[in-house]
Formats: structure tokens, C-alpha cells, sequence
């Protein structure tokens, strides 16, 4: 498994969130999702490599209108 973190530029509310999180949990090779309350912009995503790149990750949330990068690429 991998690990990428997004960083969401807009300020989006709790049930933004979880939308987001129920779409990318319906992705083959998506494994957790994890994003701190306190910290909106940031959501850690753990993937299986082998089945979709971080680019694929990123793709989910910038078709959906976001503007978001991966942090550390």
C-alpha cells in the first residue's frame, strides 16, 4: 500500500467532506481515507499502487470542480 495527501484548496464543510470520502471509498484499490476535522484542506489517502496512481487520486477531486494538488510529488 501507499499513502498520498491532497491538499483541497477550498474551505469545504463537514458533509463536503464526506461526499468526497463516499465517492473516492467506491474506488477500486482505495483502501482509507482519512482527513482531521480541524484541517479541511488535507485529506490522507492509502492506495494500492499496483491498481491507480496518486494522479488518478488526484483526478477524482479536480473532475469534481475542486482545485487540489498532491503534496510531496
Amino acid at each position: 500500500m501507499s499513502d498520498v495527501t491532497i491538499h483541497i484548496d477550498e474551505t469545504l464543510d463537514s458533509s463536503a467532506i464526506q461526499v468526497i470520502q463516499q465517492d473516492l471509498s467506491r474506488v477500486v484499490g482505495i483502501d482509507k481515507i482519512n482527513s482531521q476535522p480541524g484541517n479541511p484542506h488535507l485529506m490522507v489517502i492509502e492506495y494500492d499502487r499496483k491498481m491507480m496512481s496518486s494522479r488518478s487520486i488526484l483526478s477524482t477531486f479536480t473532475s469534481q470542480g475542486l482545485h487540489a494538488e498532491l503534496i510531496g510529488f
